[in-house]
């Protein structure tokens, strides 16, 4: 048994990473596919409480450990909706194509670490949806939902329609 790696493995220090703003929520790309060879992405989000994202899927698992804050997880079982809350040092998962949405409701900032395996697909979303943050400070724009869309559909994450009220 050999007890050196093929390759040195990565290390990104606390604070360090490509950061995109994703419609006013700050993502921290820790492991990439690139680093993975394909098999995960490991992002820190970084955002504030009432901010997050509704009902979708996509073709990738996704686990969140929660650091800072909390979180309401929803989800969709046999048609009826259910919602997870979740404190630092909680881990949610969520299956491959599983309905699921996420909000913070506490904290300032509200923290998780989320990986995605495989995260292809979601990490060209990130990178082609968001706004690269250079520096600490996120530039505010407002975003373009449509094209949001657009760019989601084409990476497989599905958003479900808005409640009938």
């Amino acid at each position: 048994m050999s007890t050196s790696p093929a390759q040195r493995f990565s290390h990104v220090a606390a604070g360090a990473g490509e950061t995109f703003d994703v419609v006013g929520e700050l993502l921290t790309f820790k492991v990439t596919q690139a680093d993975s060879a394909g098999a995960c992405l490991v992002i820190e989000l970084c955002t504030r409480p009432g901010a997050g994202v509704p009902l979708h899927t996509h073709p990738s698992a996704e686990s969140f450990t929660v650091l800072e804050g909390a979180f309401e997880f929803s989800g969709m079982q046999n048609d009826e909706p259910y919602v997870i809350h979740a404190t630092p040092g909680d881990t949610v998962f969520i299956p491959a194509e599983a309905a699921h949405g996420y909000r913070a409701i506490e904290g300032d900032p509200a923290r998780t670490v989320i990986v995605l395996t495989p995260g292809t697909e979601m990490e060209r979303f990130f990178a082609e949806a968001g706004t690269r943050v250079e520096g600490d400070i996120p530039v505010l724009t407002t975003p373009d939902f449509p094209a949001m869309l657009a760019i989601a559909a084409k990476h497989g994450i599905v958003f479900a329609p808005p409640p009938e009220v």
